[in-house]
């Protein structure tokens, strides 16, 4: 049986925040987890998106990797959150869309409007505004305090047939770009190759051995148009080092047991 209204955003902690700010039952708020800024888009609606759990696979470090997956392989995670949207429609009577400027929750915007493209159901936004603790004006779901929040859903506005018809193209184009990385600015969704922001990560290491969780860190608070994870710049740390260009000692497969420098 649907649910009278339905929250959805992307990612644990955005649904933390909404369902402590307005006192909702987990049933009311759906996660969907997928970070949508960075990899193949290709089969992410398919029933079996080898391609992106491969690029996953490939991303999370061994020890990051071991625990997401106790939940179920990668492929499999995927795909149910596949189902779970191609089921979207009947789930709710009206909807809620909770949604930051960064690529993640802007995709994961579009990407619910385009499962919800044949429904007349109600549909509302809430857009985060800029965080102060940022200076570069990016916001997330996940960085509202919980006495914020029902203030924020007090801004929900309808989202307009146009809209919701131009977004879901949107994320129809933008799966079959092909693009590795997706930035979000100014309300425009660009695509990027992966190694887009390589150099900003080799600029982080030193000559020196530094621990990896301290380059890592660097570009993860520099990086813009998209919130740079740990595991996404770790793993493009990797990458660097298999191009000969840093240095990794101790064990590549955790970032707290890894130090790293130029190669020299």
């Amino acid at each position: 049986m649907p649910v009278p209204m339905l929250h959805l955003c992307c990612g644990d902690s955005a649904a933390e925040v909404i369902r402590a700010g307005l006192a909702l039952p987990e049933t009311a708020v759906l996660i969907l987890r997928d970070d949508l800024a960075v990899g193949p888009l290709a089969d992410v609606d398919s029933d079996r998106p080898d391609a992106r759990a491969a690029f996953w696979h490939a991303v999370f470090p061994d020890e990051d990797r071991e625990a997401i997956e106790t939940g179920g392989a990668f492929v499999d995670q995927l795909a149910a959150e596949a189902a779970t949207l191609r089921g979207l429609p009947e789930a709710a009577e009206a909807f809620v869309i909770w949604h930051g400027s960064g690529a993640a929750e802007q995709l994961t915007l579009r990407r619910a409007l385009w499962a919800l493209r044949d429904t007349a159901a109600p549909v509302r936004e809430v857009a985060v505004t800029p965080d102060d603790r940022r200076g570069d004006g990016m916001t997330a779901v996940a960085m509202l305090e919980r006495q914020r929040v029902p203030a924020a859903e007090a801004t929900a506005r309808p989202a307009p047939a146009e809209r919701r018809a131009a977004l879901a193209a949107e994320w129809e184009r933008l799966r079959a770009d092909g693009g590795g990385l997706r930035h979000h600015r100014d309300g425009a969704i660009t695509t990027h190759p992966i190694d887009a922001h390589d150099a900003e990560i080799l600029a982080a290491v030193e000559d020196d051995w530094t621990p990896a969780g301290r380059a890592v860190g660097r570009p993860m608070g520099t990086i813009t148009g998209f919130f740079a994870t740990d595991a996404f710049c770790f793993w493009r740390l990797r990458q660097l080092a298999a191009q000969g260009k840093v240095e990794l000692e101790g064990s590549p497969t955790t970032i707290r047991g890894c130090r790293v420098r130029r190669t020299r």
